[in-house]
């Protein structure tokens, strides 16, 4: 009986110590954002889709996750994401509707999505192309009038960044 008991222990000991980890891991995080900033993203995504496997991706792998599917133009498998993703950052909005123009694929787009690329449009040309890109069908006067203005509005920006930079140079 004891050796018994002892054999469940010993069993049970080695199972768990060959669990996968289950816990997020700075460490790690750092070596996969290193992979992608130095532009390994087949690399990121493989080592990704491993954890995924063992555990939920904390946020900050999953938009690097993301990021990596998007470059690497992986459509399917980033709209499969974006669908789970709880948390949509304005970063990850303009990756979504960019992937929407690039991809050609027929995405329905809920109402907060939509709102949430709106809300950007004033403080980012680039949502603003990438509005109109996805809608290609801006041809009400008032709409190209606000454009115009947030045009004008982004040079006067950018001239006051340009003069800023000047003066501390």
């Amino acid at each position: 009986m004891k050796g018994i008991v002892t054999l469940v222990f010993v069993s049970s000991n080695f199972f768990l110590h060959c669990k996968p980890n289950e816990t997020f891991d700075p460490k790690e995080y750092k070596v996969v954002k290193e992979a992608y900033q130095s532009g390994h993203l087949t690399v990121v995504q493989v080592i990704l889709k491993e954890r995924k496997k063992e555990r939920e991706l904390s946020f900050e792998e999953r938009k690097l996750f993301m990021k990596s599917l998007f470059y690497l133009s992986e459509w399917k498998d980033f709209f499969n994401e974006w669908k789970d993703l709880k948390e949509k950052t304005p970063e990850l909005v303009l990756y979504y509707f960019k992937a929407i123009n690039l991809s050609n694929e027929n995405q329905q787009v809920n109402v907060s999505e939509e709102q949430s690329l709106v809300e950007l449009m004033p403080i980012s040309p680039e949502a603003c192309l990438v509005y109109l890109q996805w809608k290609k069908n801006v041809r009400k006067p008032s709409q190209i009038k606000l454009f115009r203005t947030q045009i004008k509005q982004f040079k006067t920006l950018l001239d006051r960044m340009e003069k800023e930079l000047d003066h501390n140079l």
